[in-house]
């Protein structure tokens, strides 16, 4: 739970006030001549512990876990206070497992100390060992009054967490009782009365959106497309969803959902489009930093009323948490089918086929940014057709390619509620065969000197949404999409700007 998070943040640096010299930072010469005077004196347990606490404030944490370590394997009951710190780094360092030995440590060199306790059940819960924890979490809060408050909401949290409804609200209680005007109050009940309502398992959703397009029908420009002057047109969309949770449970979650879309254009109604389509996805946490991902999808897609696409996909992916700093990794494979209801004149030009690819993402919090995550991402993906050989002309697919790509994208909060989302993506599209079209749009068959064509692809997207109600929100969004291509007929740049509002349940 985020909140769980961010109120463990809180505690840590509360508990610096109570551990001496923690908080204090040293003049960079100051830290130097006291590493000078350990180095002379190796044999001096204070010493070594003095430079771990300057290291811890300077916020130089993996050298000050190397010193403590030292220090406790040397030295292993000189001071609780050593082990104590080694465990508070190396949680902070997304080490729980190694901090729970330390933190234990401290506990039987000073049985009566709260933060020992705190950290350690925080190290206990990092770890799903969640039975284990709750107890530490008790033990806190009554031996350590200053820590009371968030004690018992991190316990209730737990509890929640657990599925335990009454006796999380207990502890949430206690958390408010012990200090009705604290921050921990005011976040217990935040969560009591969020948890009035229990989560459904039924989630709604429907929007309507107006926007311009600058280029409905994707036109290049060229003749050979016979397609009317008008490229831009103002549009009108709206639909509706629906998502179940067949199955959820602390590890494993199955959900099933059917959407329903339409776009309608103000002139261009030849390019109204309707699709409905439905997903199934499921996650596993097989392990304590480890979990996988399936996502199913199909869509059917009809343009003009006219029948169009048939399509459908599977998206695995393994999803590896890095910390709280480092974020996490998601590395993921794509296969897709595509059938198009048309006939093209040559089987050159068949569209129908399948893709496959993979790629890595990597998401990461924004240091100083509230609530803000930055991720880069690399892909790849080869599309083969169905198409055949034309006989007559002697080309192959038109449509058979790799395409690599990449982008960065940027999610935050902003003042007012509101919150914006960036991105900025290239893909590059090798295609492997000679280009009828090129062929047909140079000097004609027999004259031409078809390219093999190279297409890159730039795109970017800013969306800015702000919750109106519990149920309603408002969404502005803008893109712009430059394909250029050396086959003139693919190449084009496309404006679209939409002002959504969108309704859902909690």
């Amino acid at each position: 739970m985020s909140r769980l998070v961010r109120l463990g943040q809180f505690m840590l640096s509360l508990v610096l006030g109570l551990v001496p010299g923690l908080a204090r930072a040293e003049a960079p010469n100051a830290l130097e001549s006291l590493a000078e005077a350990v180095a002379s004196h190796p044999d001096d347990p204070d010493l070594l512990y003095a430079l771990a606490q300057q290291l811890a404030a300077g916020e130089r944490n993996e050298e000050a876990v190397e010193k403590l370590s030292l220090l406790t394997a040397r030295w292993p009951e000189h001071r609780p206070e050593a082990p104590l710190l080694l465990g508070r780094l190396l949680y902070e360092l997304d080490r729980p497992a190694q901090a729970v030995p330390a933190l234990e440590l401290a506990l039987a060199l000073d049985p009566a100390s709260g933060p020992a306790h705190l950290f350690l059940a925080l190290a206990l819960k990092a770890l799903g060992r969640v039975d284990e924890a709750e107890p530490h979490f008790r033990f806190a809060a009554d031996l350590s009054p200053e820590l009371r408050g968030e004690a018992w909401l991190l316990a209730g949290l737990m509890r929640l967490e657990r599925g335990d409804r009454t006796g999380g609200d207990e502890l949430l209680a206690r958390a408010i009782d012990d200090d009705p005007h604290s921050d921990s109050a005011r976040s217990a009940r935040l969560v009591l009365e969020g948890a009035a309502v229990r989560p459904s398992r039924i989630h709604l959703q429907a929007y309507g959106a107006v926007g311009y397009d600058s280029n409905v029908t994707l036109d290049s420009g060229d003749d050979l497309t016979g397609l009317a002057s008008q490229q831009s047109d103002v549009r009108f969309a709206w639909g509706s969803g629906i998502a179940v949770d067949a199955v959820r449970s602390e590890r494993f979650g199955l959900s099933l959902a059917g959407v329903y879309d339409q776009s309608a254009n103000l002139d261009l109604s030849e390019w109204d489009m309707q699709q409905v389509g439905g997903t199934l996805s499921s996650g596993w946490q097989v392990a304590e930093r480890l979990g996988l991902r399936l996502d199913a999808r199909i869509a059917y897609a009809r343009l003009d009323t006219d029948p169009y696409l048939l399509s459908g996909g599977l998206l695995p992916s393994l999803l590896v948490p890095l910390g709280p700093r480092a974020g996490w990794l998601r590395g993921f494979g794509d296969v897709d089918w595509y059938e198009y209801d048309e006939e093209p004149f040559t089987t050159a030009l068949e569209r129908d086929g399948i893709a496959f690819g993979g790629g890595l993402e990597h998401v990461a919090p924004v240091p100083g940014l509230r609530n803000a995550t930055l991720s880069w991402f690399g892909s790849w993906q080869r599309f083969e057709s169905d198409a055949t050989r034309d006989d007559l002309l002697g080309f192959d697919g038109d449509y058979d390619h790799d395409g690599f790509g990449g982008g960065v994208r940027m999610s935050l909060s902003l003042p007012w509620r509101l919150s914006a989302d960036w991105g900025v993506s290239y893909l590059r599209e090798d295609y492997a065969n000679l280009n009828l079209i090129d062929a047909l749009t140079d000097d004609g068959i027999g004259t031409a000197t078809p390219s093999r064509r190279r297409d890159g692809v730039w795109e970017t997207r800013l969306r800015i949404a702000r919750p109106l109600t519990r149920f309603l929100a408002v969404e502005l969004s803008a893109g712009y999409l430059d394909r250029h291509s050396n086959v003139d007929l693919y190449d084009y740049d496309r404006w679209v700007s939409d002002l959504a509002f969108r309704v859902h349940t909690p």
